[in-house]
């Protein structure tokens, strides 16, 4: 009997020291689990700070980007407008081998085409627009190097650049400022102040 009740109370402490293991490590699972839950959460900031980060930087490089094509596309169009204004710029400056600087004389008016004005620039005779209007005068055509870049306006125009040889040849009806020109199998109206008749 005293045997039985020896073993009873054996099974009981070591049930008890069992129960109360089990509960110590449940409590410590829990512990490791709040842990963990902690460490997934700061995770999880930390992946959508970077994600928020990463979209930031997309949307400035996308701005940067639209701000240099801006940039860019005025810095063009402020080309094409300065290249207008030097090409319209009119050919009736006198240039002197002995000067340094050039002195601008009178504007010629349209209706003025055939008053002379030479020029003389490092040897080079400038064709004045009276002798233009001499061209216009004759039937057959001639060469003439052009002056300025020039942009056709439309598709009855044609473009130039500086210093290209072109054929040029009147038009009857045509407005007494342009001159027909001819570069290959392209052919336009060109203006006459644009050119430099050549013998």
């Amino acid at each position: 009997m005293n045997i039985m009740d020896f073993n009873v109370k054996k099974l009981a402490a070591d049930a008890g020291t069992f129960l109360s293991r089990a509960v110590q490590s449940e409590q410590e699972l829990r512990i490791t689990q709040s842990e963990f839950d902690r460490q997934a959460e700061i995770t999880r900031l930390l992946l959508e700070g970077i994600s928020s980060t990463h979209a930031h930087h997309l949307r400035c490089l996308n701005d940067f980007v639209e701000a240099q094509m801006t940039y860019y596309a005025q810095c063009y169009q402020y080309m094409l407008d300065l290249q207008k204004q030097l090409g319209s710029f009119p050919s009736n400056y006198l240039s002197n081998n002995n000067q340094t600087s050039v002195t601008p004389v009178p504007s010629v008016l349209p209706n003025a085409i055939g008053s002379s004005a030479m020029a003389s620039t490092s040897g080079l005779v400038i064709t004045s627009p009276s002798n233009l209007s001499d061209l216009k005068e004759c039937s057959g055509s001639r060469k003439a190097r052009v002056l300025y870049d020039y942009d056709a306006a439309n598709s009855t125009e044609l473009s130039l650049l500086a210093d290209e040889v072109i054929t040029v040849f009147s038009v009857v009806g045509m407005d007494s400022d342009w001159l027909m020109g001819e570069r290959g199998n392209q052919k336009g109206k060109v203006p006459i102040t644009y050119l430099e008749l050549l013998n």
